[in-house]
Order: C-alpha cells, then sequence, then structure tokens
C-alpha cells in the first residue's frame, strides 16, 4: 500500500455484532472493524452511483459504481492510511500477476491444474477418429478456403439542425474460413475502420480472430468469446485465446480460456467531452468441465478475472476507480425423468472485492475462503453473493407446461458478463396448448417478482406479469394473431418511524395491452398479394390520478406483378395521451420495387409523408424517401447504394425546416 501496514491483530465477543475470530485490524491509530451481513464481509459502506438496466419483468439492477468510502473506522491520528478518507493510491508493492507472486506452492497448483486438463482432452479422443480421417483422405482436397472482402463508405449531411454522425466514415471488413483436407477448418475475420485513429476506448474498434476447428475440437485466437453460463462467463468479449471440446461420439465436453477483458485507459477526454473513463488492465481466465449424455448433462465452471492496479495512474479526481477481483464458482446440469419431465438449473457462487489493495482479511477459524490459494485473497471490501435458476417442463400429449424459478442476491457481480440483473427472486409458469388440429395455438403465462431480498432497501417492488396470445390459421389463406398482457407494479417506501406514528407509503401502476393482426393473401401464381391490418392499444394508470394511453393502427396491401415487379401501400397512425397532451402522427406510405437484368440488379424505392398533431393542432410536416440499388456482377462481385432523405417542416411560432442525407456506398467481393 501507500505506507507499510502495522500493527496488531484483535479479536471480537460474538456479541459485538461481527463474526466470530474475525480480527480487528489498527493500523496507524485507525481500527478496522468488518460487519456482519448475510454471507457478505464488509468494512466499507457503499456509497456507489447506480446504473440502471431493465429486464423482461421491469426490474432495475443497480450496478457498481465507482465511489466507495470506508466506514466503521475510527482514526486517532491525522495520517493518511486507508480508512481514513484517503483514496488508495497504485504502488509498485502490489502484486501485478497473482500466478508469479502467489509463491512455489501456489504455482504448483497452477501447473498441477493446466496439466490435468491437457490429460483430459488427450483421453477423451476416440482411438478412431484418426484412423476415419485417414481412410477418407484421398477424396478430400488439400486445401480450401471461402469468405468475403467488404469496402463501406458512410456520406452524411444536415441542414438546420446539429450533425448527428461525422460527415464522413469508411469500414473494411474481411471474413476468411480455410480448409484443410476437409476436417480442419480455420475461420478468421478482422474490421478496421477510421474510428480506431481518434478515439482511444477500453476495448478496440478493430477486431481480428481466428476461430480453427478439428473434428469436436475449436481453438480461439485473437478477440473471442466464449459462453459458460449466465452467471459465470456470459460471452464476454477478450483478447486472448481459448478452446472447446465437443466430440460427437463422446459425452466429454471441455471449454477453457485465458485472456484480457479489457485495455488499461487512463482517460481520453477531447474538446471538453469524456470519451473513455479510466480503466484498468483486466485479465481473466476459466475453465468449463462436463458432459452430455441424450438424457443427462452436468458441467462444473470456474471463472477468475482480476485488474491490474498498476497499470494506470488515476490522476483526474473526477473519477474515482479501483482495481477489482473476482473468483465465480458454478455448477449446471440438467435431467429427463419419467419420459415427459425435464428439470434444468444453474448455481453460481461469486467472491467479489471491490479494491484488491487493501490487506487480506484473515480469521482464526478454518474458511475455505482464505484458503484458495493465490486464487483468491478476501479483504474488507469483499463480498460473497449466490445466483440461482431451475425450470421443470412438462411435455404432455399435444400440449406444454413449465415452472421456472430464480433468485439473485443483491450485488451478485460477474466479470464475465456485461450486465447483469440482481437483488431479486421470482416464480413464473406457462402453458402452450394447440387445438383442432393444430390450427389454433394458445399461449399463455405468469409470473410474480420481489426485490429488496435482504431487507436493507427503503421500499421494496412487487411485480406481477400476466400475458396470453392465439394463433389462429382460419384458412391456408387466413391467420389472425392475437394477444393480451396485464402488468402490475406496487412499491413500498418505508417511512421513518418516529415517537408519534410509522407509516407506509405505497404506489401501485397497472399497464395493460392488447395487439391483434389480420393477414389475408390474395391472387394466384405469379400476381400475389397480401392484405394485413394491425392494430394496438395499451394504457397505464397508477393509484395517485395519473394516466397515459397509447394506440396505433396498420393497413396496407402488398401486390406482386410478375417476376419483377412488387409494391405496397400502407397507412399508418399513431397516437398518445398523457398529463393532458395528445400527439398524434398519421400519414401513407409508399414502395415499389425493381428487378433488371435477369435479377442481377434490384431497386426499390419508398416514400411515407407525415403530419404530426399536437392537441389536434398541426404542428410538424415529415417527408421521408429511401432509394437503394444492388448489383450483383458475376458470381464474386455486388456492389450497394442507398440513400436516405428527411425533410421536416414545423409550424410553430419559430417556425424553420430541417433537412438530413445519409448515403452509403458498399462493394464486397466473394473469394
Amino acid at each position: 500500500m501507500g505506507a507499510a501496514v502495522s500493527g496488531r491483530r484483535q479479536h471480537i465477543a460474538p456479541d459485538k455484532g461481527v463474526w466470530p475470530g474475525i480480527p480487528v485490524y489498527v493500523v496507524a491509530g485507525c481500527v478496522f472493524t468488518p460487519r456482519r451481513r448475510k454471507g457478505m464481509l464488509l468494512v466499507r459502506e457503499d456509497t456507489r452511483q447506480n446504473v440502471s438496466i431493465v429486464d423482461a419483468f421491469g426490474v432495475t439492477n443497480q450496478h457498481l459504481g465507482c465511489e466507495d468510502t470506508p466506514k466503521d473506522v475510527r482514526c486517532g491520528d491525522t495520517s493518511r492510511d486507508i480508512g481514513c478518507g484517503d483514496t488508495p493510491k497504485n504502488t509498485k508493492d502490489t502484486p501485478q500477476n497473482p500466478i508469479v507472486d502467489n509463491g512455489v506452492g501456489q504455482n504448483i497448483r497452477y501447473l498441477g491444474w493446466r496439466v490435468a486438463t491437457v490429460l483430459l482432452l488427450t483421453l477423451a479422443f476416440p482411438p478412431t477418429l484418426f484412423a476415419q480421417d485417414l481412410e477418407t483422405l484421398g477424396d478430400q482436397k488439400l486445401f480450401a478456403y471461402n469468405g468475403s472482402l467488404s469496402a463501406t463508405q458512410t456520406f452524411y449531411h444536415a441542414e438546420g439542425m446539429p450533425s448527428r454522425r461525422d460527415p464522413y466514415f469508411w469500414q473494411l471488413n474481411a471474413n476468411l474460413n480455410l480448409t484443410f483436407l476437409g476436417i480442419i477448418s480455420v475461420p478468421l475475420s478482422a474490421t478496421l475502420s477510421q474510428q480506431n485513429k481518434s478515439f482511444a476506448q477500453p476495448q478496440p474498434f478493430n477486431r481480428f480472430g481466428i476461430s480453427p476447428t478439428y473434428k469436436g475440437l475449436t481453438v480461439h485466437l485473437g478477440h473471442r468469446t466464449i459462453n459458460f453460463s449466465d452467471y459465470t462467463l456470459a460471452g464476454n468479449l477478450f483478447f486472448g485465446a481459448g478452446v472447446e471440446y465437443k466430440p460427437e461420439n463422446n459425452p466429454v465436453r471441455v471449454s477453457a480460456m485465458y485472456g484480457r477483458f479489457a485495455k488499461p485507459v487512463a482517460n481520453f477526454s477531447q474538446f471538453g467531452q469524456v470519451y473513455a473513463e479510466p480503466t484498468y488492465r483486466r485479465i481473466g481466465f476459466g475453465t468449463k468441465v462436463g458432459f452430455e449424455l441424450e438424457k443427462q448433462r452436468a458441467a462444473v465452471m470456474f471463472f477468475r478475472a482480476y485488474d491490474d492496479p498498476n497499470s494506470i495512474d488515476v490522476v483526474d479526481s473526477s473519477f474515482v476507480v479501483t482495481p477489482e477481483e473476482n473468483l465465480v464458482v458454478g455448477l449446471e446440469g440438467g435431467f429427463k425423468f419419467f419420459d415427459r419431465f425435464s428439470l434444468e438449473g444453474e448455481y453460481a457462487y461469486s467472491l467479489f472485492t471491490r479494491d484488491r489493495r487493501i490487506p487480506e482479511l484473515f480469521t482464526n477459524d478454518y474458511s475455505f475462503i482464505n484458503n484458495l490459494g493465490g486464487l483468491y485473497k478476501p479483504n474488507g471490501s469483499s463480498a460473497f453473493t449466490n445466483a440461482l435458476k431451475s425450470r421443470l417442463t412438462y411435455q404432455g400429449d399435444g400440449f406444454q407446461a413449465n415452472l421456472s424459478y430464480r433468485r439473485v442476491d443483491p450485488g451478485y457481480t460477474t466479470h464475465g458478463s456485461s450486465f447483469l440483473n440482481n437483488d431479486l427472486e421470482d416464480i413464473t409458469a406457462g402453458l402452450s396448448l394447440p387445438l383442432f388440429n393444430n390450427r389454433v395455438t394458445l399461449s399463455t403465462s405468469s409470473g410474480l417478482q420481489h426485490n429488496n431480498l435482504d431487507n436493507q432497501n427503503s421500499a421494496q417492488v412487487n411485480r406481477y406479469v400476466f400475458s396470453s396470445s392465439a394463433a389462429i390459421s382460419a384458412t391456408e389463406k387466413l391467420n389472425i394473431n392475437l394477444n393480451v398482457s396485464n402488468y402490475s407494479t406496487s412499491t413500498q417506501q418505508l417511512l421513518l418511524q418516529t415517537d408519534i406514528l410509522s407509516d407506509t407509503l405505497e404506489f401501485f401502476q397497472v399497464t395493460r395491452s392488447a395487439m391483434a393482426s389480420v393477414n389475408y393473401q390474395t391472387g394466384k401464381e405469379t400476381n400475389t398479394g397480401t392484405l394485413f391490418v394491425s392494430g394496438n392499444l395499451q394504457d397505464a394508470t397508477d393509484n395517485q390520478g395519473n394516466g397515459s394511453l397509447f394506440k396505433s393502427g396498420n393497413a396496407g396491401y402488398s401486390f406482386k406483378i410478375g417476376e419483377y415487379w412488387s409494391t405496397n401501400t400502407s397507412f399508418t397512425i399513431n397516437q398518445s395521451e398523457a398529463s393532458g397532451i395528445s400527439n398524434l402522427t398519421l400519414g401513407p406510405v409508399f414502395g415499389v420495387n425493381r428487378s433488371f437484368m435477369d435479377n442481377k440488379v434490384r431497386s426499390s424505392l419508398s416514400l411515407s409523408l407525415l403530419n404530426s398533431y399536437l392537441n389536434k393542432s398541426r404542428n410538424s410536416h415529415i417527408d421521408n424517401v429511401r432509394w437503394s440499388v444492388n448489383w450483383t456482377a458475376g458470381k464474386r462481385h455486388t456492389v450497394s447504394f442507398n440513400t436516405f432523405y428527411l425533410l421536416k417542416n414545423t409550424y410553430e411560432e419559430a417556425a424553420k425546416a430541417t433537412q438530413e442525407w445519409r448515403g452509403t456506398l458498399n462493394y464486397a467481393f466473394r473469394l
């Protein structure tokens, strides 16, 4: 740390509100007292800023922010040590690579794991695999390839309004797949754009990578993604190497990876606008080992990621970032029983440290947390949380029913996922039922969800969702789709209790929606058409007297004339009402498509003329024109061009006209 940590250990009796056996650290007059909170070691109270993410239930996920103020610290002097209101500084005393600095014994553990993985891959290859390949070598080409190269240029211009993008932009893309002897496949991809010249982001704009495949073995190199599960490694992009082994005639399933998840970036700003916040270099590695049979599957997963505290120097006081550390272990599986039932689920346990520069936290009693070798070292900013989900399905004669359960602890975090909802528990049920020889399919689902699992929030949100749909094939030409849903949310705000009274404040909102669409086919042979009508209605009300109403409708007809012509026309209307304000937009849309030169050249043109009304008074008129042309020259060359033009006239007191134009030219070459 910035100063050497010296002091003594003290232990607190069980009746002090902390875990028995947890030491109290005395550092330069400051006493660190860990507190107990449902499976979480907390020394500091979190004052981070939150980022809201809404899932299918509408739940808001509170992500980890960048501000931690240490609490439970008693400072006897004016020293500037950790815990006395100062942000820890970077220091060369912090190990950059825990694998190197863990010691000889712990390095042997890493080496043993890697050797075991290699042995498992070797034993998993069936002995007849290579013999089968040799028998067919004479019928295979030694070398084959396919792929494409493309170049895109985009032009932009705006008048009467601020520009929403650069006036010129270019991008190059390359995709190539190499095949050797028909058994080894090597896909390669690369992207190059002009943005890489003017931005410095935590992840690069220009990415490249290859994923060669041999039978069931795939090797990933470069910028790649691998998915273990939703709560461990969930497809986050990394730069490094990985392997996946999924043989056809063997139940063994093995995945492993090692790479960089974030580049070190101090910060980047231009003209007073910040494009990238400080980010430490983040390294991660993990593995997944399991088996998969026809009716059973199971796997165990491990993923670890850590930030390098010395990768950047944070000098901008407006950003407070800390080097993090994360270790996640998980189990997943599924099996079928009684021929009709199937059960699947996943469990994950996350050990997350907000600031890995804080000294390690020890206990006298045995704890597996302190016996993970160099994999993880807990401290006062560490939290240990769980995530669980399961699903039970019953496949009946002509119908299917399912029941799902999910629980994610508050603050659950994994560096293997870009974002993740936490602090939620929900249960959902669904049913799908076909009727009348599959001419009618009914589906319904409902669910309950709530947050505040540890009773630490001042408010609790409860949600109820119900939806039902019907797909009807009335005749060979007539199809009808119907859908209704009901979504309710109740929030209970707990007020502070006084000597006189205590009370709660409750907010309740209900959202209902209905949708219907009808399609009818007309014509015969080459002259065919489709008549369509659709409508949508949604309203929301709450117990405070607020409400909103949204209506939309679309009706039209599309018709194909011969082999080269097709047309479509429709009329659209959208209306919304809220807080005494009404907005209405309506107008026609026309389109025509034409093919030339035996379909080698295809062109399309569309025009929309929309009028907008505010409280029944017209306030703007919007014209939108789109045109595109695509030319296929031979078997390898394709040239396309599309353009977009928007003209908006306003009729308010400060009336003005705005114009926007965008054109894109693309050339592609197939290898």
